[in-house]
């Protein structure tokens, strides 16, 4: 810059103060508050660091001024004014800018070589445009040259002369923003390899890696041209899901290659989508210091659909291009997009065609695949959810078995959002989602089997004396009782209506943290169930045979063998509760009936009791404890050497002394001896003293 440029470019800045600078920045419009790239601006941000700044420039040689001479500038953060004089040592540049600034007492930390490094790196590390250096001390210890030095074998260690060594200084410039702006290339011009080592440039992980990118350019419709590098991380942080965050940090907004900001605000991107890596660089941007200004531009709004637009876009070119690539990212990504459906009505299609699902046909497929194989007249989807479990697990459900049997295909979903996704999903490709644990499941093809249809309406006739007696002894837990088509080999299963809750829904909401003083999840966990019996079923077949044979109203209701079916029902209503995903009320008295159960199975009587002696307590400890390391008296003054050792009376075989029993106690012998202490008069006092003489 000639004397009246550097006037002109930084003198008006200087004059102006900081006050009236900022008041004319905001006020600025069109180009003249188009503040990004302009040297005064950058000029202005030096009085934040340094209360003195010269500006020595030298202009390029021209014809009408063919001699041009370096000239300074000189001011100060604290005055309003400047001076421009000759630079007293001559013309040192040859050309260009030079400027110095002299640091503050209170701004010493940006003397330090890694603060600097630290603040290009973030700023300016790929604008190559303007290469910048910084000038690195480093001190190495040569050994001194001595002529006279020499080293005698002989000696030992010790005696032997040690050379010496100077301290060498050496200074060198080092490029510090040496990365290359790749979005400023052409895609078709950039290699794999150069995308892999830009994102760990972007990523500041040398071992970071990538699953997928996207390279793209375009202008929006507010007349702004940008281009950006869009990456799909190959690792999620361990705590991602226990600290999503709504796309924070996830895009880095840069201007003519120079960063300005990745805090584009919390909601700026979707938290389904907050693990992308983005850079985005416009060409033009107007901006000025206000941050607000600059979130609420409506460039920014129009380049948030756009980044969501081409993150689905990058989704779904891998899916097709790369499947086996596309695995990995379902695997790591498959939830995110999952909240996807739910969170963004607009692309629920699109999000739709890049899931991916374990079903009772293949172990990865598609909602698109799953229609191509649909059953002729199928217009269901059909799906089981349980969040956590297996698949294996849920394929043994009794709501899927007739639908395997059968050929057709079911869903197997194990994510906790698996279940609320397929609700907001609704139908897809012209078919309607269900939940085969729920009322409403069809077929297809059930007017054209006349004989089933037949059959089926027989069997609510024969066993309507059972539904009718299971829906009097069920009152209260069950709201209805119907045969059903729906089950091969499971005796019955608890269905809930189209518009309840699955168990598994039911399992997902009782996590939530207030859901017990929830009125609504009161509610919705207490919706009637529906008990669905198989007329085909051995045991749903002799409950009705015992049914015919209880007596009638008019006689006694109370005998025991209607007792007996009474828990017997229990039992089984509980323990299909159970297998259908749904929690015990009482699980207490289920397993007391379990255990009456499986007494009268094997012959021991209902009312017989353990015949455990319990010996109380000590009594109360008194005095200090013993010190650690401290041999304790256990038993009568002894001393216990070997709890767990041979002496001890754990493990089979083992005798009072180490020995091996050579062979097993006599049960009834043994249950004798024991019958016979207790007529000797021992009541819970002092424990009943057993002998053997075998042992």
């Amino acid at each position: 810059m000639t004397k009246d440029e550097l006037a002109r470019n930084l003198g008006t800045i200087a004059r102006s103060g900081t006050t009236e600078f900022l008041k004319k920045a905001e006020e600025g419009t069109g180009a003249d508050s188009n503040l990004i790239g302009q040297f005064g601006l950058g000029f202005y941000s030096c009085f934040l660091v340094s209360p003195t700044v010269r500006v020595a420039s030298l202009p390029p040689p021209t014809s009408a001024n063919p001699d041009p001479v370096q000239h300074v500038f000189i001011s100060s953060s604290s005055g309003d004014s400047f001076e421009i004089q000759p630079d007293p040592r001559g013309n040192t540049l040859g050309r260009g800018t030079e400027i110095v600034l002299s640091i503050g007492e209170d701004s010493g930390e940006f003397l330090s070589t890694s603060n600097l490094k630290a603040l290009i790196d973030k700023h300016s590390t790929f604008s190559t445009t303007f290469p910048i250096y910084i000038k690195e001390r480093t001190t190495t210890r040569v050994p001194k040259d001595d002529d006279d030095f020499t080293y005698d074998a002989d000696l030992d260690e010790e005696s032997a002369k040690e050379p010496e060594f100077d301290l060498v200084k050496e200074e060198k410039w080092v490029r510090v923003n040496d990365k290359a702006p790749l979005w400023m290339r052409e895609p078709k011009d950039v290699t794999d390899i150069e995308y892999e080592e830009f994102y760990k440039a972007v990523a500041k992980d040398p071992s970071a890696e990538t699953l997928g990118w996207s390279h793209f350019k375009g202008d929006t419709a507010s007349g702004v041209a940008y281009r950006a590098i869009m990456y799909i991380p190959a690792k999620l942080p361990k705590d991602f899901w226990q600290n999503i965050s709504s796309g924070l940090n996830s895009v880095r907004l840069m201007v003519k290659r120079v960063f300005i900001t990745d805090d584009l605000g919390k909601e700026y991107m979707p938290r389904w989508l907050s693990f992308l890596k983005v850079t985005v660089d416009a060409d033009d941007l107007p901006l000025n210091v206000s941050r607000e200004t600059l979130q609420n531009h409506r460039f920014l709004q129009q380049l948030q659909r756009i980044l969501i637009r081409k993150a689905l876009d990058l989704f779904s070119h891998i899916a097709s291009e790369q499947p086996e690539k596309y695995k990995e990212i379902s695997k790591l990504y498959g939830n995110a997009l999952r909240i996807g459906m739910m969170e963004s009505h607009k692309d629920k299609v699109k999000l739709a065609k890049l899931l991916r699902f374990e079903s009772t046909r293949s172990d990865y497929t598609s909602l698109e695949e799953y229609v191509d194989n649909r059953k002729e007249g199928q217009k269901q989807i059909y799906f089981m959810a349980g969040a956590g479990e297996k698949a294996e697990d849920l394929k043994k459900s009794p709501f899927v078995e007739k639908l395997d049997a059968r050929g057709y295909e079911v869903l197997l979903l194990n994510l906790p959002s698996d279940e609320p996704m397929m609700a907001t999903l609704g139908n897809f490709m012209g078919m309607t989602v269900q939940d085969v644990s729920k009322k409403g499941l069809k077929y297809g093809d059930e007017e054209e089997n006349e004989a089933e249809k037949k059959e089926l309406e027989g069997q609510k006739i024969a066993f309507s004396p059972l539904i009718n007696w299971l829906k009097k002894e069920l009152a209260g837990q069950i709201s209805d009782v119907v045969v059903t088509n729906r089950l091969v080999t499971s005796p019955c299963t608890i269905v809930v209506d189209s518009f309840g809750w699955s168990a598994n829904m039911a399992r997902i909401m009782a996590a939530q943290a207030e859901a017990e003083n929830d009125p609504m999840f009161e509610m919705m966990k207490n919706l009637p169930k529906v008990l669905e019996i198989n007329p085909k079923s051995p045991l749903i077949e002799g409950l009705l045979e015992h049914v015919l044979e209880l007596p009638g109203e008019d006689e006694d209701s109370n005998s025991a063998e209607e007792i007996e079916l009474r828990e017997a029902v229990k039992v089984l209503v509980d323990t299909t509760l159970v297998r259908s995903g749904f929690s015990v009320a009482d699980p207490s008295t289920y397993f007391e009936r379990v255990e009456a159960l499986l007494r009268r199975a094997l012959g021991v009587s209902t009312s017989a009791k353990a015949s455990t002696v319990v010996r109380p307590a000590p009594p109360t400890a008194m005095g200090p404890l013993e010190e650690e390391g401290v041999k304790i008296n256990l038993v009568d003054g002894e001393e216990d050497e070997d709890i767990f050792g041979g002496g001890g009376a754990f493990g089979a075989g083992a005798g009072s002394g180490g020995e091996q029993v050579e062979e097993w106690l006599d049960w009834h012998q043994f249950k004798a001896d024991l019958e016979k202490g207790k007529e000797g008069g021992a009541q819970g006092d002092e424990p009943v003293d057993i002998e053997h003489d075998e042992l």
